[in-house]
């Protein structure tokens, strides 16, 4: 990248920095080239300020908050499709003997594009640490499966925390295990990415170095590799929404990875090519594939460079990922904007502007 160019990007940077969008943020963009991909990486900012001052690098783990539905639960998902265990039209009826009547007919893939009918979000955590630990899974499945659907037109789209955590439910009733293991296992290992994303449960807390997201607001914890998402963080840290803690190296390698199997040049052992191919597609004329996020022909985070066959995902905690399959290329934006205050949206304004330096 040519000198003007990380120059006005620090400048960027550091004003941001200074107006407190976040403590600390990791950039990357990557390009494809003939002979593999060209990338920039940067880190700005400090991974803690408390109780000692410690500067981020590039083995710092980031909270991927919402990043966790497509770097884990959709590959999961897309490793039972392969083996015949579920379909993208599989009902919760086949799942669910007690699924109730309005939510029979809803299938997987309408989970997976936000157009299943559940609500976006829900504070469950209040009723969730007020009980056993063991008993936890089991109450939050029935709150999910007992909650009114918004609308019976399966053609709108409500982005759908709900959805998600019920497709977690989903992965372990229908494997027996828990979704960090088969990331960890399925998913990453095969990538040699197990050591830059994962669930707190596989991190060495004494030598792991993580970014700091503010204060619990009902334990009074720092969160620092401890989940920054209430509902999550009550179920134990691993759910199908939210968990996933990831290094930069770590979520863009992955992207370049789903860049590769979408072009075809690349493979994965866990799922073909051709699924994640159909997973990418945009269904309807919604603004989401399977799982991903897409361009919108309004306002986009993407900014206004990035094709509109693009597909990215952002997070609660300050993070998102954008790719171009047209231009070949990768922005990745790791940050904990939530660090200043959940009520902190400075980050909304930033996105775009750095998207569009980036690939002007």
């Amino acid at each position: 990248m040519e000198t003007k160019k990380v120059q006005n990007l620090e400048k960027l940077f550091i004003k941001a920095l200074n107006d407190r969008i976040f403590s600390c943020a990791a950039l990357a963009f990557s390009k494809r080239n003939n002979n593999g991909y060209e990338r920039f990486m940067e880190y700005y900012g400090l991974a803690q300020l408390k109780p000692v001052k410690k500067r981020l690098l590039g083995n710092c783990f980031f909270d991927l908050a919402s990043l966790s539905k497509v770097l884990s639960t959709v590959p999961i998902l897309l490793s039972l499709f392969e083996k015949g265990v579920l379909k993208p039209e599989t009902r919760l009826e086949k799942i669910f003997s007690d699924c109730p009547e309005d939510k029979r007919k809803i299938t997987i893939k309408e989970l997976m594009s936000h157009n299943s009918g559940l609500i976006s979000h829900r504070e469950y955590f209040y009723e969730l640490i007020s009980m056993p630990e063991e008993n936890r899974k089991e109450y939050l499945l029935k709150q999910i499966l007992d909650e009114k659907i918004l609308s019976k037109n399966r053609d709108k789209h409500c982005y759908s925390d709900l959805g998600f955590m019920l497709l977690g439910f989903i992965i372990e009733k229908i494997t027996g295990k828990n979704i960090d293991e088969i990331s960890s296992s399925f998913i990453y290992t095969p990538l040699k990415l197990q050591e830059h994303l994962k669930f707190p449960k596989y991190s060495n807390k004494d030598t792991d170095t993580y970014v700091d997201t503010g204060k619990c607001v009902w334990s009074k914890k720092q969160l620092l590799g401890i989940v920054h998402d209430d509902n999550c963080r009550a179920l134990g840290g691993v759910a199908g929404h939210a968990g996933l803690f990831g290094t930069l190296p770590g979520v863009l390698s992955f992207c370049e990875q789903l860049l590769d199997q979408w072009k075809g040049r690349a493979h994965h052992p866990a799922y073909a090519n051709k699924l994640l191919q159909e997973t990418l597609k945009r269904v309807g004329d919604s603004t989401w594939t399977m799982g991903f996020d897409m361009v919108s022909d309004q306002v986009s985070s993407a900014g206004k460079y990035f094709s509109r066959k693009s597909i990215g995902h952002l997070g609660f905690t300050g993070t998102s990922f954008w790719i171009d399959p047209e231009k070949e290329c990768i922005a990745v934006l790791l940050t904990n904007r939530v660090y200043y205050g959940s009520d902190n949206w400075k980050i909304k304004q930033f996105r775009p502007v750095l998207h569009d330096l980036l690939m002007e």
